[in-house]
């Protein structure tokens, strides 16, 4: 049973790094969460641009100014969103890898689970066969000591 107890151990410490490997996973969730929303809003908010400006223009005319300021602010945007895309990719691979990880961390715990329980019924099987041997030993004996008689 002591090489049970040292499983059990190494079991304690494959879990306690699943745990922090959870919680390394869950930042990297939230990072990309971040970072998706971001991207996502700064689309939203490019496409509520373009076709406010489209309603404005086929409504009325519009001055030059308004046109140029208006395409200088479309293509701020563009460039914020072709920032934001690599940065959430990079966030997307990163919270894959930690996937990846994590799938192992719990991957090990269930490897010592199932070797500790094998151990157990092992030992179970072993007690129960010293039992039964003790038991045809002492029927044995009584027997023996009867036919004695």
């Amino acid at each position: 049973m002591a090489r049970l107890h040292a499983f059990n151990k190494i079991k304690d410490l494959r879990d306690r790094e699943r745990t922090k490997q959870e919680k390394h996973h869950q930042s990297q969730v939230e990072a990309f969460e971040k970072k998706a929303t971001q991207l996502y809003e700064a689309l939203k908010e490019k496409e509520q641009a373009e076709q406010l400006f489209h309603e404005t223009l086929s409504e009325r005319t519009v001055q030059a100014i308004t046109f140029i300021q208006h395409q200088q602010y479309i293509e701020r945007l563009e460039e914020r969103i072709e920032l934001l895309q690599p940065e959430v990719q990079h966030a997307r691979q990163a919270m894959y890898h930690s996937q990846e990880k994590l799938t192992d961390a719990y991957v090990e715990v269930k490897k010592f689970e199932k070797l500790i329980e094998r151990k157990q019924t092992k030992h179970q099987q072993w007690l129960k066969s010293e039992e039964n041997k003790q038991m045809d030993d002492l029927s044995m004996r009584q027997f023996l000591s009867f036919q004695d008689r």
